[in-house]
């Protein structure tokens, strides 16, 4: 008896288009899905979506647009549309500004072109770090979610049209006649009008210096940039491109220590600092430049002015957040001086006062770098490196002050998970997500690095506010107005951190030289 034959039978190139087709339509199917009231389309059809739509706007389109670092040049095609639009219904369009500040620059542009055009448009600032309803975040249904920076369009109040950013960082266009969709959207909408600036009021900002566009512009560029210009340093011995990857990344969601924490006391002891003379300004350690921007919002803050030569110095161990400070600076059309060396080195501290003493030293979040021997060795180097009567500005954290989960309590408000790295993941996970549109680098990859950065990140005891306090004594400095201790969110727990003023003695040569 014959065995049946294993050859598949010979398909005709005929019945080989057909399979294709047939499996184009099972893809088109998962991917649209079969819902009748909504359908997805690809990132790539945005003209045919924008031509198809456009044309069926009755009497309104609100959009909501993401107003991105470099601004949002239309192409021609979209431009003709939306104009012609407007000569026929109302087009209101409303941009996201990352940040707090929305004045002038490219953005007053584009809402002058807008006008000119006949469009009715619109800014609200959008902060990142979503702390409270007003700052990142939009309530809509009794609930507090996080502000999409992705387009939206709603028309007649009928159709909802937004975009959705994948995991793999591509968009696509959801269209939904669904009544809870829209209404969702008509919340959003209102929420975020509730937010535009009034013309002529005194817009409240935080203090110091706003960063957020800035950091949309570099933080990609460090993240290629550290595994290149990174080394030994004093966050790792061998390489620190884990941490400077994914530093300003983690600052732009206020996830990571920076003086942004303690901004009403920078910016107060900076301009002080100013006003009472200091024009020679050391930063002894950085991440980037957000301690550079505090120093230099305070020059600007006290004397009026930012002169294109600075005598202000950064010194680190390591190049990437020199060259982070060298970009920001060039970015305000002035100079700073970088130097890559170690401040605990005696030679590196001659050196840097052979230019003259110092009359200010600034520090974030610096000296527990170094565990307490090393962390002495630090105060002594400020110590030689100031003038008799300069200062000392910065903050320590405490570790007294963790508060680290409590497994057995059945509700945590700060932590989702009891494993401290996934929690920090999982929360750079929740305030990137609406953001991935503006973000270059996928989320799954950055939340690699964050991941990282969260397992390897060390911090050391010093002991608390009164064993510092002490410790700064001994390099014969003294505390100005006493010392705040203040809780903040922290990194992978909420903590305290001491804020400090010391100023050397005036019969002080020095201790540690």
């Amino acid at each position: 008896m014959a065995e049946p034959s294993s050859t598949p039978e010979r398909m005709t190139p005929a019945e080989l288009i057909e399979r294709a087709r047939r499996a184009n339509l099972f893809f088109r199917a998962s991917y649209e899905g079969t819902d009748t009231q909504s359908v997805r389309l690809p990132g790539a059809a945005v003209d045919e979506l924008i031509q198809g739509l456009a044309s069926g706007v009755h009497s309104e389109l609100c959009q909501i647009v993401p107003y991105s670092t470099a601004g949002r040049p239309a192409d021609l095609f979209t431009r003709a549309v939306f104009r012609q639009l407007a000569q026929r219904a109302t087009v209101r369009r409303m941009y996201l500004v990352p940040g707090e500040d929305v004045s002038g620059g490219d953005i007053d542009r584009q809402l002058a072109e807008d006008r000119a055009n006949d469009l009715h448009p619109v800014k609200v600032p959008v902060r990142l770090d979503g702390k409270t309803t007003h700052d990142g975040k939009a309530t809509y249904d009794g609930k507090t979610v996080q502000v999409p920076m992705t387009d939206m369009w709603l028309i007649d109040r009928q159709v909802v049209v937004r975009q959705e950013v994948g995991r793999d960082g591509l968009a696509s266009w959801v269209v939904s006649r669904h009544a809870e969709d829209v209404e969702r959207a008509w919340s959003l909408w209102t929420d975020l009008m509730s937010r535009v600036p009034v013309a002529g009021e005194d817009q409240r900002r935080r203090p110091g210096p706003e960063l957020t566009r800035s950091l949309l512009q570099s933080a990609s560029m460090l993240y290629a940039m550290a595994p290149m210009s990174c080394g030994p340093s004093h966050q790792d011995s061998v390489n620190c491109s884990w941490y400077h990857a994914a530093w300003q990344y983690l600052r732009l969601f206020d996830m990571v220590s920076s003086p942004q924490w303690h901004a009403q006391f920078y910016t107060e002891r900076l301009v002080e600092a100013v006003r009472g003379g200091a024009r020679r300004v050391l930063i002894s350690g950085t991440a980037d430049y957000t301690t550079l921007a505090f120093v230099l919002d305070a020059i600007r803050s006290a004397t009026g002015d930012l002169p294109e030569q600075l005598d202000v110095h950064v010194v680190d161990k390591c190049q990437t957040p020199l060259l982070a400070c060298h970009w920001y600076a060039k970015q305000l059309g002035t100079e700073v001086h970088v130097h890559k060396a170690d401040i605990t080195s005696p030679d590196v501290v001659r050196r840097l006062v052979d230019g003259g003493p110092f009359d200010l030293v600034v520090a974030d979040a610096f000296l527990t770098r170094f565990d307490r021997d090393d962390a002495a060795t630090v105060i002594d180097s400020w110590s030689d490196l100031l003038r008799p009567g300069g200062t000392v500005v910065t903050t320590v954290r405490l570790h007294e002050g963790n508060e680290w989960p409590n497994s057995d309590e059945a509700q945590d408000d700060r932590h989702r998970v009891t494993d401290l790295v996934d929690d920090f993941e999982l929360r750079f996970r929740e305030r990137a997500a609406s953001w991935r549109g503006l973000l270059s680098v996928q989320l799954e990859e950055l939340s690699a690095a964050v991941r990282r950065y969260a397992a390897r990140m060390e911090s050391h005891d010093l002991g608390d506010a009164e064993e510092i306090r002490t410790a700064f004594g001994r390099s014969g400095f003294t505390l100005l107005s006493g010392f705040e201790v203040e809780g903040v969110e922290g990194e992978l727990v909420r903590t305290k951190y001491l804020r400090l003023c010391a100023q050397l003695s005036g019969d002080s040569g020095g201790s540690g030289g």
